[in-house]
Parts: C-alpha cells; structure tokens; sequence
C-alpha cells in the first residue's frame, strides 16, 4: 500500500509540474488556434501593413503561383511559393540573408491565406526570420486608404 502511495505522490507532482510548466513557461504555445487552424498571432491586417510598408523596411514575399505573381505584386516583393520552394530560396537568397532583423509580410490570395501562413512558418522555422507576418487580406488593399 505504501508503495502505491509514492507512485500517486510522484505522479500528482510531475502533473503539477507540468501544468505549471504549460502555463508559466514563456514559450508555451498558444493553446488555441482559431477556426481555419491558424494562429492570430501573426496575422496583420492592411492598416499595420501599410505601416510597416511606410517604414520602407519591411521585406514583402509573394506566397502565390508565378504566373499570378506576373500579373501583378507588391512593389519590391519577391516570389516564394511552396511549388518553387527550392529554386526560389537560392535565387532570392541574398535577399533573405538581408532579412534579418526585418519584418517579413508573405502574403497570397486572399482565399489562400493558409498558404501564406505556411511559406511565413518555413521562414521562421528553417530560416529564422523573425518577425514573419501573414497579411489577412489582398495584397491590393494595402494601398487603399484608411485604417
């Protein structure tokens, strides 16, 4: 019976610990995403982009296919599409190396936002670029006026 009694203590304390653990630790993940599975966290909307485009240091990737990154794109974007993931990185590597230090905007259609979350989450996470954004609305509306 004794021993019972020491695996329940020991077991009550390492679930302490690690509710604690979840709780306090300040890179714990957010516990919630929102309805599409994506975290808000990163999201921007066009008033705090055309802030940071005003800034002029913000570095803008273009998330969508090349041929829809042909008819048209933010001024100074660069192509990063996961189809073109590979060959994309080596040509725009200087670019990123500039990166550093910078906010990042990746954007897509505005119907494909999940895909602009992914190309900002391989920035953050093989290449370390912080802070990466997802812009949560058409690129087109950044230059729209008004908050």
């Amino acid at each position: 019976m004794r021993f019972l009694r020491h695996i329940a203590a020991i077991l009550v304390c390492a679930a302490a610990a690690g509710v604690a653990s979840a709780v306090f630790h300040p890179l714990a993940p957010p516990w919630f995403a929102d309805e599409g599975g994506r975290h808000d966290r990163w999201r921007i909307n066009p008033f705090e982009a055309r802030q940071l485009a005003a800034a002029g240091e913000a570095v803008w990737i273009d998330a969508r296919a090349r041929d829809e990154f042909e008819q048209g794109h933010h001024p100074g974007a660069l192509l990063l599409n996961p189809e073109e993931w590979g060959e994309l990185m080596f040509e725009h590597q200087l670019a990123l190396q500039d990166a550093f230090g910078k906010p990042v905007v990746v954007y897509a259609a505005p119907d494909e936002e999940l895909r602009a979350a992914e190309i900002a989450q391989r920035l953050r996470e093989l290449l370390g670029l912080a802070p990466v954004h997802v812009l949560a609305a058409d690129w087109r509306d950044i230059a729209a006026e008004g908050p």
